[in-house]
């Protein structure tokens, strides 16, 4: 078979640009000005990919994320050195409605959705933009049967859908994820992604968080992994997976691809290479 008849990769060509999309540059975060969440990180995200975040609890993926949408005055964060920028222009510190504005929009760790408002009151709190009520519910025929149903009643699947919707309401150019499949059955965790995949295809840039390493390397077209408010390592999605240290240690395999068992999780064979 002729390679260029391979089809097995459906996701679209990412059109390069001079300028990417969203640029972080040597950013560092402090907490109460006593905690140093971020050391230094630099990532860029071009239009029209999908980035993962890849790293383990507390390494600073969600303060990335806060410092790109302006969420960290929330949260008493600082920005005390770096820049971020959105299509060049510096949104270093910006609150939260200047990244908005700019066609950034969020769906936070554990849903966040008004549980006592119905799934329109919901959607509606996000925009009054009529098609673009349309489109959520053409992409989530399950919330327009559930459209007047009180939101803290719906599972946690369909909340999720309701979460990516209301931020779908603002028709951003980048859609920022942080843990879409946490808490979510297998199935579930599948539609997530078949919903992230069909956001890109439809033109949408996606920054994702997601600990379910094994799927956000399959939706992403690049990675960066953070441990410690370091970025550790970043890579096209497919130097990642066959990265012995990210197969061992995030995809929990061993070499042959062999899963270890759980009591041997803490027992690593070797020690990550960017710790040597």
């Amino acid at each position: 078979m002729d390679p260029q008849d391979d089809v097995s990769d459906t996701r679209p060509a990412v059109r390069p640009r001079t300028t990417p999309q969203l640029a972080v540059t040597g950013l560092e975060v402090t907490y109460k000005e006593v905690i140093h969440a971020l050391r230094g990180i630099t990532l860029e995200v071009t239009e029209g990919s999908i980035v993962a975040l890849l790293g383990p609890n507390g390494a600073g993926k969600t303060t990335a994320l806060r410092a790109i949408t302006g969420l960290l005055e929330f949260h008493e964060g600082t920005i005390v050195k770096g820049s971020v920028a959105l299509d060049g222009q510096d949104i270093t510190g910006s609150r939260a409605a200047g990244p908005v504005d700019r066609g950034v929009a969020q769906v936070m760790e554990g849903r966040r959705i008004f549980s006592t408002m119905t799934v329109l009151e919901n959607l509606r709190a996000a925009s009054g933009d009529t098609d673009a009520l349309d489109a959520v519910f053409d992409r989530f025929p399950r919330l327009d049967e559930r459209r007047q149903q009180r939101a803290g009643y719906l599972s946690g699947g369909e909340q999720q859908m309701l979460a990516i919707g209301r931020a779908l309401m603002k028709r951003p150019r980048l859609l920022v994820l942080d843990e879409p499949s946490l808490g979510l059955a297998p199935l579930l965790v599948e539609s997530v992604a078949d919903t992230i995949s069909s956001i890109r295809a439809d033109g949408t840039t996606v920054l994702l968080v997601e600990q379910n390493t094994a799927m956000a390397l399959e939706l992403a077209d690049h990675g960066y992994v953070i441990e410690n408010g370091r970025v550790v390592m970043d890579a096209d999605s497919a130097t990642l997976r066959s990265d012995p240290d990210i197969i061992e240690f995030y995809l929990g395999q061993q070499k042959g691809g062999d899963r270890r068992h759980y009591a041997d999780v803490k027992h690593y064979r070797r020690r990550k290479r960017w710790l040597s």
